[in-house]
């Protein structure tokens, strides 16, 4: 289940593209205009009365005139002010009347071809990324939703009949079958917390790490439904978060394991600045088209990877994104069978001698 992916409704605007200096014609009429006037007239007066031997008059006359152009002075800057802040107000208010419930709202971007139309376009930008945002999220929780009641569905089932019938069945089946399910809650409920603390920014302090020696540990911790061939390359060195690589490596040894038909290859080795990190499985593989969308949360692309096999959908996603917070990256190669994913991690500088 996911979210409604809503497309969002721009308001375009209307009519010509103007140029820069119509705003500039506007400034210099309205403001020109009256000041031009004031000057003819004051010109007139003066031709008038500067013979006239009547300094008094004259001098009223001016204080009128001086009194007239910075009304009417004040006039036009008060009207070139209101014309040129007028798409300011406008997009304060559509602003103001925005909606959460609608995500697809945008603000109409103005033609004036000055800063008032970027800020605009920007604001769209901001609200479609709050748009995205907010999809990711409804969709994250719901999926969530659904993959925690399946478990708890099953338990509840199970236990009911346990109880309306309990000579027909066998006590301690029930109880493994719902050991398991709770054993599947567990897991959910462990990865969704280690989402959130990636997406909180959250990374602890990180130290010198032999790849190599990580990769063959985790291994030999593990017991594998099928075999594991290890090749590592000593001194293969990164900067990491031990607890955080071993949970992205772990994750990519799981999901080997679940697909593969009878064999799984690791391989760890430097190539270049990088440390690379391979898990090859023998399974049924995935399409080029469907490469990056295994790294989605909660994706299962087929029959053949589905929550028969055990997984959450959270392993890739949860992999990936630890191996971004540690500058590197998670990627599916190809390969002449399965599946072959390769990590690749910047390698730590030289400690000094």
């Amino acid at each position: 289940m996911s979210a409604r992916n809503v497309g969002p409704r721009r308001v375009r605007p209307r009519g010509p593209r103007p140029v820069r200096a119509r705003a500039t014609l506007l400034m210099v009429t309205a403001l020109g205009s009256p000041l031009l006037a004031a000057v003819a007239v004051a010109a007139a007066a003066l031709a008038l009365l500067a013979d006239a031997g009547r300094p008094a008059v004259l001098a009223a006359v001016m204080l009128l005139l001086a009194a007239g152009v910075l009304g009417l002075t004040a006039w036009g800057a008060r009207r070139v002010a209101a014309r040129t802040l007028r798409p300011v107000r406008s997009l304060r208010r559509e602003l103001a009347e925005l909606d959460d419930a609608d995500l697809g709202l945008r603000v109409a971007v103005p033609s004036t071809g000055d800063d008032t139309e970027r800020l605009a376009g920007q604001v769209n930008a901001l609200l479609a990324r709050l748009e995205s945002a907010a999809l990711q999220r409804r969709s994250f929780i719901a999926d969530a939703s659904h993959e925690l009641r399946t478990p708890l569905t099953g338990l509840r089932t199970r236990i009911e009949l346990a109880l309306a019938a309990p000579e027909d069945g066998d006590a301690a089946e029930t109880l493994w079958h719902s050991l398991a399910d709770i054993d599947r809650l567990h897991h959910i409920v462990d990865d969704l917390l280690i989402l959130a603390r990636l997406d909180s920014g959250d990374l602890p302090d990180r130290e010198r790490i032999d790849l190599g020696m990580l990769v063959e540990g985790e291994v030999g911790r593990r017991a594998a439904s099928v075999p594991t061939a290890v090749k590592v390359e000593p001194g293969v060195v990164v900067m990491g978060s031990r607890p955080r690589l071993v949970r992205a490596v772990y994750n990519l040894l799981a999901n080997a394991e679940r697909y593969a038909a009878e064999r799984v290859e690791v391989e760890a080795r430097a190539d270049g600045a990088e440390a690379v990190l391979e898990v090859h499985d023998d399974g049924p593989g995935i399409p080029p088209a469907d490469r990056d969308r295994v790294f989605e949360r909660f994706s299962r692309l087929d029959t053949a990877r589905s929550r028969d096999k055990g997984g959450s959908g959270l392993g890739l996603a949860i992999a990936r994104q630890i191996v971004v917070a540690h500058g590197g990256t998670l990627y599916v190669a190809d390969g002449t069978y399965g599946t072959r994913l390769v990590l690749r991690l910047p390698l730590a500088t030289p400690e000094p001698r």
